[in-house]
């Protein structure tokens, strides 16, 4: 099957105008909103929807509060959606919208949905770079990002209580591919055979119950993430960790906590794998999340130098002891 990535990942939310709030903050184009829905979308057309929590026509969720009730992934053909709808049919049900939209369940219970991709090719908006070997920058400024405007949905993490159960559906039902593995712990898999290291990572739970973990979006390099990342902190959102390095997938990463439920990460520069990739098998130790990060993000206020009035300021007050220190 020609899957393609996350096309749309479907909230059902506690309060529908903080939510719209936080994602508007986060960079995304609000497309439409209202009372009942609202819809957000990323620089490639991947979109956020937000639902009220309580709305009829949701999936049910897989866990009580906000959280995410559906993730709707792209396929290539109409040919795809016939496949899929043909398969998931075999032992649970499946319904079809008027566009050909195929809409069913994991095990877990989660809503997936299937419908020819949405999203579009982006122009490659990287800046260059300078090196000892060479320079990519001539005569030219680097850029600077006020804020971050993600480029799309890049994968989606839950917390489930059979890794192997879920890992078989995702592999042999629908032909996802595993890109590494935590060693009895989780697994990382991605949608097309060449593409993003992944776009579900599925760990084991604690309590033996499915949560949703977090939503990560793209962004074009580290220096649009940590642009990203202290606008975002500046705007009073809290930090749930980083930023900092994976290991796994070798991505930046900065997480905030969402009132979408879990918790949305910028990421950028994750590995591009092929069909030639071997799985790996990585420790699930605490040491093996990160190459380095920081627990509670960077305070703009910490990383700015003072401005001209507050300079002046210090300086008259620093006078001001002086003269009294004289008298």
């Amino acid at each position: 099957m020609s899957l393609t990535g996350i096309d749309a990942v479907v909230y059902g939310v506690a309060n529908m105008d903080k939510c719209c709030a936080y994602f508007a903050d986060w960079g995304l184009k609000k497309i439409s909103g209202g009372k009942t829905k609202a819809v957000f979308a990323t620089r490639d057309g991947s979109q956020i929807v937000l639902r009220p929590r309580a709305a009829k026509d949701l999936p049910n969720a897989i866990q009580a509060g906000s959280t995410v009730r559906e993730i709707v992934w792209g396929v290539t053909s109409k040919a795809d959606l016939t496949r899929i709808a043909k398969e998931l049919s075999k032992d649970r049900d499946v319904s079809v919208d008027k566009d050909g939209t195929v809409h069913s369940t994991d095990d877990i219970g989660l809503g997936i949905a299937f419908r020819r991709t949405r999203r579009k090719k982006l122009k490659d908006t990287r800046q260059p770079m300078n090196s000892v070997s060479g320079p990519g920058r001539v005569n030219q400024r680097a850029t600077y990002h006020k804020r971050a405007m993600p480029s799309h949905i890049g994968h989606c993490v839950f917390m489930v209580p059979d890794i192997r159960k879920m890992e078989e559906f995702y592999t042999t039902r629908l032909g996802f591919t595993v890109s590494d593995y935590y060693t009895g712990r989780g697994v990382f898999m991605r949608a097309p055979k060449r593409g993003g290291h992944h776009n579900l990572f599925l760990l084991e739970s604690a309590d033996g119950k499915p949560a949703l973990n977090h939503v990560a979006f793209g962004v074009d390099d580290i220096h649009e993430l940590f642009a990203g990342g202290t606008y975002f902190q500046g705007k009073k959102h809290k930090v749930a960790v980083g930023p900092g390095r994976h290991h796994v997938s070798s991505c930046y990463f900065w997480y905030f906590v969402s009132p979408a439920g879990g918790a949305t990460e910028y990421f950028c520069d994750e590995d591009f794998l092929t069909e030639d990739w071997k799985p790996g098998q990585w420790d699930p130790a605490p040491e093996t999340f990160a190459e380095w990060m920081l627990a509670d993000g960077i305070q703009r206020k910490n990383v700015l130098p003072p401005t001209r009035e507050k300079r002046d300021t210090k300086l008259k007050q620093k006078k001001n002891v002086r003269e009294r220190a004289d008298t």
